[in-house]
């Protein structure tokens, strides 16, 4: 059990919300998720087009209503809060500023509306470019930055409200890979500092294992799985989590024998083996092993190393690694992530790849119906 929870600062209890499409038809953008998120953590929703995470920030913030269901935040009901009275702030994938407007009164905006003085209203907009990074660009215009500096002005203007909760709507889309990079270390690091929950949506599963305390994975309007990076990706609750974070060789077969704390599972004609967990025989699983978990040498365990083999039929350079992508003797597809170097292998062989029993995971488990005695 997560420790956030007992923390929780906001709340969407049975959110149900569909529209209508051209046609006429009805398509259920959220259809009844539970979802608790803590204080001062960083939660991203990640997900396929359409799944819902972005329905799920405009509902939080105001800009969307639930069909049925409740949004709490500190244990009340801001169902009927209007928008822009709810302790909240969104950045948008645009960045949104005014071009005719300087950084200063860009990211100054809402203190203006607000009437804030226009001395306390000078010291937090310095302070707030302070935190961004952006110290010494008051006087510039927008035009004037890098895509990555305008994200930051967004990010300031966002904040400089003091909001208790950030939503984040993939700001990083429109940004080259190593800015995105940077923005990410630079954004985790913003989140600790001020203290609050950031809500943050993405599609990009690296985006989100980097960055996240919790993931909320979306499918179909529908929570897949939450739960850490480390839980998402290494123990993923069903085959839609298994195939969206990462890449995964899935097998399904039955238990055919158990020994010595170790099962062992034909996938048709080809043999796995996986740490006993109070398996039958004739049990159907379904298990997932990573390309990076297997390997062209035994690695010392204490568990024994076991092997299957690839008939290697491509080769893919990625940096320090090499991709191999083949088939089993049951022809099944899979591939492998080895270290360069890491032994000899060209299209057309046929060579053992090694795993660790205990790497396995099982991703579902149907057990084997008894026979009742007449």
């Amino acid at each position: 059990m997560s420790t956030y929870i007992s923390n929780n600062y906001i709340r969407i209890r049975r959110g149900y919300r569909q529209f209508k499409t051209p046609e006429g038809n009805l398509v259920k953008a959220l259809d009844g998720i539970d979802l608790t998120i803590a204080k001062n953590e960083f939660i991203t929703l990640l997900g396929p087009s359409g799944c819902g995470k972005t329905t799920v920030l405009k509902i939080i913030a105001g800009f969307e209503r639930l069909d049925d269901g409740d949004v709490l935040i500190e244990n009340k009901s801001i169902l009927e809060l209007p928008a822009h009275k709810r302790p909240v702030n969104t950045v948008f994938q645009s960045y949104a500023l005014f071009p005719h407007m300087t950084i200063e009164d860009n990211v100054g905006y809402g203190l203006d509306i607000a009437k804030i003085k226009k001395t306390e209203r000078n010291q937090r907009v310095k302070e707030t470019l302070e935190m961004v990074g952006l110290s010494g660009t008051e006087k510039r215009m927008p035009s004037q930055l890098s895509g990555g500096q305008q994200q930051r002005v967004a990010l300031a203007r966002a904040i400089i409200n003091r909001p208790k909760l950030l939503l984040l709507d993939e700001p990083l889309s429109a940004l080259d890979k190593n800015l995105r990079l940077k923005m990410q270390i630079e954004l985790k690091k913003l989140q600790s500092e001020l203290g609050i929950c950031f809500i943050f949506v993405t599609h990009d599963q690296e985006e989100a294992l980097t960055m996240s305390d919790r993931i909320v994975v979306l499918n179909e309007g529908k929570v897949q799985q939450m739960g850490t990076p480390d839980e998402i990706y290494h123990t993923p609750k069903n085959r839609f989590v298994a195939t969206f974070m990462g890449e995964s060789n899935l097998f399904t077969g039955k238990i055919v024998q158990i020994e010595k704390g170790h099962a062992t599972i034909d996938c048709n004609g080809v043999k796995l083996f996986c740490a006993e967990n109070d398996y039958h025989i004739g049990d159907q699983v379904e298990v997932m092993l990573r390309p990076e978990q297997l390997t062209l040498a035994p690695t010392i365990s204490n568990d024994l190393p076991q092997a299957i083999e690839l008939e290697v039929l491509e080769i893919v350079f990625i940096g320090t690694d090499y991709q191999l992508h083949g088939k089993l003797s049951n022809g099944q597809s899979i591939s492998a992530l080895v270290r360069k170097g890491e032994g000899n292998y060209n299209i057309g062989d046929i060579v053992p790849l090694y795993y660790q029993i205990n790497l396995i995971h099982v991703i579902s488990l149907k057990r084997k119906t008894k026979q009742v005695s007449a």
